[in-house]
């Protein structure tokens, strides 16, 4: 079995894809890893991932990378070996946000693990995050319907099915803000993404 699966869930390169390839490719881990690229320009994100996983991913662990975002070099050695020292399903860190070519370090601010607190402010990080390969196949993924928020539900439907988290306090990925980030285009439109998430929430209350 491999470690750890990278999966590039994408409907069309944006001008980074390379780039998140690359950081990919410089990862300072002595585990085994593999790359997957999964891509369909007529499915979503959430369709792409699991597609990826679902058909190919050999790994213990599955670490999403969108094609826009950039693994530190540590990301998966610092988050693999939290997972195994803490036996956890879910990983999740610290974060830089490349905005206007100013980079920004973002750290979760919480109270504690749970799923009153996780409702009340969506503080987990998706670009940071690492699966447990059975945690996946037991929930069954993304939610295909979702066109916005379908890591939020994801970490939701995982805390309330009693899955466990940790968080790590080491910065793992860069988050590129930019023009046609999915959540800026969505809120651009006619949709309310505000209301949009309030309806997720309101599955798990």
């Amino acid at each position: 079995m491999v470690d750890v699966s990278v999966v590039i869930p994408y409907n069309r390169d944006r001008g980074w894809l390379n780039e998140a390839i690359a950081s990919y490719e410089a990862q300072e881990f002595t585990g085994t890893s593999e790359l997957i690229l999964s891509h369909d320009p007529n499915q979503s994100c959430a369709e792409n991932f699991n597609e990826g996983w679902i058909l190919e991913a050999q790994g213990k662990y599955i670490k999403k990378l969108d094609e826009d975002d950039l693994l530190m070099p540590n990301c998966l050695q610092d988050l693999f070996d939290y997972a195994e020292e803490k036996d956890l399903d879910v990983v999740f860190a610290q974060s830089i946000h490349i905005c206007d070519g100013e980079d920004i370090i973002v750290i979760p601010e919480f109270t504690e693990l749970s799923l009153n607190v996780l409702l009340s402010n969506n503080f987990i990080d998706g670009a940071t995050t690492l699966y447990s390969h059975n945690m996946l196949q037991e929930l069954g993924g993304f939610d295909e319907k979702l066109q916005t928020a379908e890591e939020y539900e994801f970490h939701l439907r995982a805390l309330s099915s009693n899955y466990v988290f940790g968080y790590l306090p080491h910065v793992v990925a860069k988050y590129r803000h930019h023009s046609s980030n999915k959540s800026r285009i969505l809120r651009a439109s006619s949709m309310d993404r505000v209301k949009y998430i309030e309806e997720i929430q309101e599955r798990f209350q």
